[in-house]
């Protein structure tokens, strides 16, 4: 009778090694974390749902480490509807507000504020104006039909830079908003940086609020179709490519364009300012957003961007070359919006800054919006040969730069006893003459019959006034 086999152990050398057993453990550890926290290992489908859950972070954050010690993939990126959106991303937008001091320890200055505040003070002191460019992340946008997602502290954040401090902010979120409703990407697909659509809308909307130059000649333009993997895309380990087309800019020469160091304007950026400007980004050159600001302006834009570290990387880099703020008006310093709740928000205290060349005494061009007016008696047949109309200017650009804020504009109302196209100024008129500074003319026409503006506040006194040739 044959004996029946019985449950014996294998030979030792055919067991399990005792590196095996660890690591199976190990990865049933790395399932059941990843089940927990609803997350699959490469993406999440559901975005929205991913914004929502409480507790998310911190779970995901544990996968995430033992899966980057296991040497697995640590990709940030979540998908939805074919699109790839940064985990930084959503985790600003669902975390607690970035006012808050952080529940864990941080090694880095978090609160935003102080660091801006004192940056724009130490700007105005040298007559420059500030304005923020917070670009907001796709995320914000991929709930839609709902309204654009947004930090809980956001609105106090632009509430207290704008009312508490008088510094311009630039909201691009409705912008953004308005061009998805409309059926105009803002962003790209597999990247987490904006279209070339969206850079250029916010290009067109920031020259607005901000120029400073009165336009010169055009620049020129050649139209790229580029095809590229984009950054997220590549973090997924796939290869699957997007196209698109964008403008390069040229300069007066036919070379593309380049930064121009002694430009009244300075842009400040990271990525979102170089992605179509740096080659190695994989999508083409002269065709970032200082390059698109220069098109809508006609005009000259120095920039300062690199491509990570927005809250504090630019601002560091004038510390070593404060002369780029010698010839300044107007600094745009564009960071992207998660940078407010994982951003190394450093005090840097700039240099004493080079002393402002003294505004030219040649004619320049002068545009600008005209905000009060001086009044006039009727004026059919005027009882003197000359006389002088004072007007109020504001949203200025000049043929320098440098001529910013509010000036006093003056020129003849009446010549030969007749009145001038001036005498028919109103407020609300936009007008761009020739001037020189009035210091240079006001021994020959200070003793003219003048029409001035009411001040009784004498709040116009330190108003720069010029005269118009």
């Amino acid at each position: 009778m044959t004996d029946q086999p019985r449950n014996t152990s294998p030979p030792r050398d055919q067991m399990p090694s005792l590196p095996v057993l660890i690591s199976l453990g190990f990865f049933s550890i790395i399932h059941f974390i990843s089940v927990i926290s609803g997350e699959r290992p490469r993406e999440t489908e559901d975005l929205t749902r991913a914004f929502a859950k409480p507790g998310a972070q911190m779970l995901h954050a544990s996968s995430q480490r033992l899966r980057a010690f296991a040497g697995l993939d640590t990709t940030d990126v979540v998908t939805r509807h074919g699109h790839y959106y940064y985990r930084p991303d959503i985790d600003h937008l669902s975390g607690q507000s970035f006012l808050k001091k952080p529940r864990s320890p941080a090694s880095r200055r978090w609160n935003p504020l102080p660091a801006i505040i004192n940056f724009d003070q130490q700007l105005k002191s040298a007559g420059i104006r500030l304005v923020l460019l917070p670009v907001p992340s796709k995320a914000s946008l991929a709930n839609e039909p709902s309204p654009p997602m947004a930090n809980e502290g956001y609105r106090e954040f632009l509430r207290i830079l704008r009312s508490d401090h008088g510094i311009e902010v630039l909201d691009l979120v409705p912008l953004l908003d308005k061009l998805s409703r409309q059926g105009t990407p803002p962003f790209l697909e597999g990247d987490s940086h904006w279209s070339p659509q969206g850079m250029s809308e916010v290009a067109r909307f920031v020259a607005e609020k901000t120029s400073v130059q009165a336009p010169g000649e055009p620049y020129q333009t050649v139209e790229r179709s580029l095809s590229s993997v984009g950054n997220l895309t590549r973090l997924m380990g796939r290869t699957k490519k997007e196209s698109l087309s964008s403008s390069m800019v040229l300069s007066q020469n036919d070379e593309v364009w380049k930064p121009r160091p002694g430009a009244p304007f300075l842009l400040l950026g990271d990525s979102f300012s170089n992605i179509y400007s740096q080659e190695d980004m994989g999508w083409g050159k002269g065709a970032g957003l200082a390059e698109m600001l220069s098109l809508e302006m006609s005009a000259p834009v120095d920039r300062i961007a690199f491509n990570s570290n927005g809250a504090f990387a630019s601002r560091e880099a004038l510390l070593r070359y404060p002369e780029r703020l010698a010839n300044k008006s107007v600094v745009v310093w564009q960071f992207a919006m998660r940078e407010l709740s994982f951003g190394n928000w450093k005090i840097l205290g700039l240099p004493e800054l080079p002393p402002r060349p003294a505004v030219q005494a040649e004619p320049q061009t002068l545009e600008g919006t005209i905000l009060r007016v001086a009044e006039l008696p009727p004026l059919k047949q005027a009882p003197f040969r000359q006389a002088v109309r004072e007007v109020l200017l504001g949203k200025i650009r000049s043929g320098s730069g440098r001529v910013t804020g509010s000036v006093i504009l003056l020129g003849y109302a009446v010549q030969d006893h007749l009145p001038t196209g001036m005498a028919r100024w109103e407020k609300g008129d936009r007008v761009s003459v020739q001037v020189v500074p009035w210091e240079a003319v006001k021994d020959g026409t200070g003793d003219l019959q003048r029409f001035s503006l009411r001040d009784p506040e004498q709040k116009l006194q330190e108003t720069s006034r010029f005269w118009m040739k």
